[in-house]
């Protein structure tokens, strides 16, 4: 009984699954015979090779199945898994000054889902706040009745339960917990719920989780992931139970004049109320292929997508390796890195000196956050005077903007910071005031752009005043310790940079994004230094060092070295 039949796989060993024929083995050993053993053996082994199969049979094909998904699983842990992508739409709302258009307010947003049957909205990705905020059914402010704004009717989920702020269950007939959030020039008063909240691939709409999905994810906040969601098609979906605020006042600016449902915070825990608010540490570890998210920000001209990826990078969306820089005092909640410098055309500016800068990297704002009054002189140094031939400010040749962290030079160009037409020079179109302390969380509330080219012509052609090109800036006003020399990085950066939030390490990573305008930009830098022959195929410059940039466009274009220290910058210009 301690030998493997040679007739049988060699990891079977059938008198162990058989515990009837081992009896039999061990009654025989003690009396038998040797002779009338080995007969007696030769027959149970011959009646049990032959007559009673069937159980044992089974559970061979049985383990030969499990023995095949275990191998299957092993090999899929080996495979690479892709992010979860959920594709954002850029909306450009207009602003009016004297009856014209003078700048618009821009936003990304993507869809998700909510509520068993499921309930669609549109919401905007906004590092720079920390929970999902939705209108809710009782909402009756003037920004909750803009036509076509969605509202969430807990009554019609079937898995929606009331909560107060410590995730506790309101007893019916009572009154819940409220909390008032600030939202950079408004502000939403809410109260809160738990749900199922669900996205789609490419802001597909959804469709809710099946009753089983649902139910194992009520037991245990579990991100619920169909089979192929790594894959980039459609189809798929990824679900998480969370706790969630639901507005029941929102103010009037700016949320009216926006044409999403809500807001969904990706900030770090310090922004939320606890965990169970806070949408990416819901998810981490409940089937994400790693602790990160990537954003992807274009304009969206020439049909260009933008995305977000959720559980890793995009790597088709990278011009070249990635350069992290630490998150610092992320108790705070916010996404922000030390600024060690920040340089115009290569000439270091006073404000950081001394140390103290950091950046939020927020991809609810809009513009780029300036510390007051540091925002008017750098405004001033940008701002440019506009022919009467240029109607694209992006074209303009202007400074070169360096903004330094840890690992690599931010370095904005015209085309990255400028509003897109030029204006009046007694247009103003800032918010008054900027971010101030008592505006709450960042994002949702910046302003950019410019009048459209018709309206501008038509200005021009009824003045002679002078137009002028003039950058994306909005003052920023914060004591300490957030200020009071804080940075909004905004869409001037993650227009120019592909940026990864590492939730695990606390880190931000930067590179340069694999837009259109990149692309080209990157094609005409290798043309003009000589790397491409006739047919051949470019070089790639150094990723790192970013060595030579072009600033501006046309035949007078200027080459800067983005990394060169004031004085060579200096003598090239």
């Amino acid at each position: 009984d301690t030998h493997r039949s040679p007739f049988l796989p060699p990891d079977t060993v059938p008198w162990a699954s058989s515990p009837g024929l081992f009896l039999v083995f061990q009654a025989m050993s003690s009396i038998c015979s040797m002779k009338i053993c080995l007969v007696l053996a030769a027959a149970a082994i011959a009646a049990f090779l032959v007559v009673p199969v069937g159980a044992d049979e089974t559970m061979l094909l049985q383990k030969s199945a499990l023995m095949s998904k275990v191998a299957a699983a092993k090999a899929a842990e080996k495979a690479p898994k892709q992010p979860f992508l959920v594709g954002l739409r850029r909306e450009s709302v207009p602003i009016y000054r004297k009856g014209k258009i003078a700048s618009f307010k821009t936003s990304y947003s993507g869809v998700l889902t909510l509520g068993t049957p499921a309930q669609e909205f549109r919401v905007v990705f906004d590092t720079g706040s920390g929970h999902l905020v939705l209108p809710a059914a009782e909402c009756a402010t003037e920004a909750c009745m803009v036509e076509g704004r969605r509202k969430f009717n807990m009554s019609a989920s079937d898995t929606s339960v009331a909560i107060n702020s410590d995730g506790s269950l309101v007893p019916e007939g009572e009154h819940c917990d409220q909390v008032t959030i600030g939202f950079g020039t408004g502000e939403i008063t809410g109260e809160f719920a738990k749900d199922i909240v669900c996205f789609g691939i490419g802001g597909a709409s959804t469709e809710p989780p099946r009753a089983d999905e649902a139910a194992s994810a009520s037991d245990a906040g579990a991100v619920v992931v169909a089979e192929g969601a790594a894959d980039t098609s459609g189809g798929t979906e990824m679900c998480v139970e969370m706790s969630v605020i639901l507005a029941v006042e929102m103010s009037t600016s700016p949320f009216k004049t926006f044409r999403f449902d809500g807001i969904l915070g990706l900030g770090l825990d310090g922004l939320a109320l606890n965990k169970e608010f806070s949408f990416f540490e819901m998810l981490l570890g409940k089937g994400l292929p790693a602790s990160q998210f990537g954003i992807f920000l274009t304009e969206g001209e020439e049909g260009e997508d933008s995305e977000v990826a959720f559980g890793g990078i995009d790597d088709r969306r990278l011009l070249e390796p990635l350069s992290w820089a630490p998150v610092v005092m992320p108790e705070h909640g916010h996404w922000q890195v030390s600024i060690l410098a920040v340089r115009i055309n290569g000439v270091e500016l006073d404000i950081c000196r001394a140390g103290g800068c950091r950046g939020v990297v927020d991809t609810g704002a809009s513009h780029l956050g300036v510390p007051a009054p540091w925002n008017e002189a750098l405004e001033k140094a940008l701002t440019v005077d506009a022919d009467a031939e240029l109607m694209d400010c992006r074209l303009a040749q202007a400074p070169v903007l360096e903004i330094e962290v840890q690992g690599r030079n931010l370095t904005l160009r015209a085309e990255d910071f400028m509003r897109q037409m030029p204006l009046m020079s007694d247009v103003q179109i800032s918010t008054p005031g900027g971010i101030r302390a008592d505006g709450g969380s960042f994002g949702a509330a910046g302003e950019v752009g410019g009048g459209t080219a018709r309206e501008e012509e038509q200005a021009l052609a009824r003045s002679s005043r002078q137009r002028r090109c003039r950058p994306k800036l909005m003052p920023v006003s914060l004591p300490a310790p957030l200020g009071p020399l804080l940075f909004i990085l905004g869409e001037p950066v993650l227009h120019r940079y592909y940026t990864v939030f590492d939730w695990a390490a606390e880190k931000v990573g930067f590179a340069t994004a694999a837009t259109h305008r990149n692309i080209a930009r990157q094609q005409q830098q290798q043309q003009q230094l000589g790397c491409c022959g006739a047919g051949a195929a470019c070089c790639t410059p150094d990723p790192e060092e970013e060595a030579v940039q072009t600033m501006g466009s046309g035949p007078g274009r200027l080459l800067e070295a983005g990394r060169d220290d004031a004085d060579r910058a200096r003598d090239r210009l």
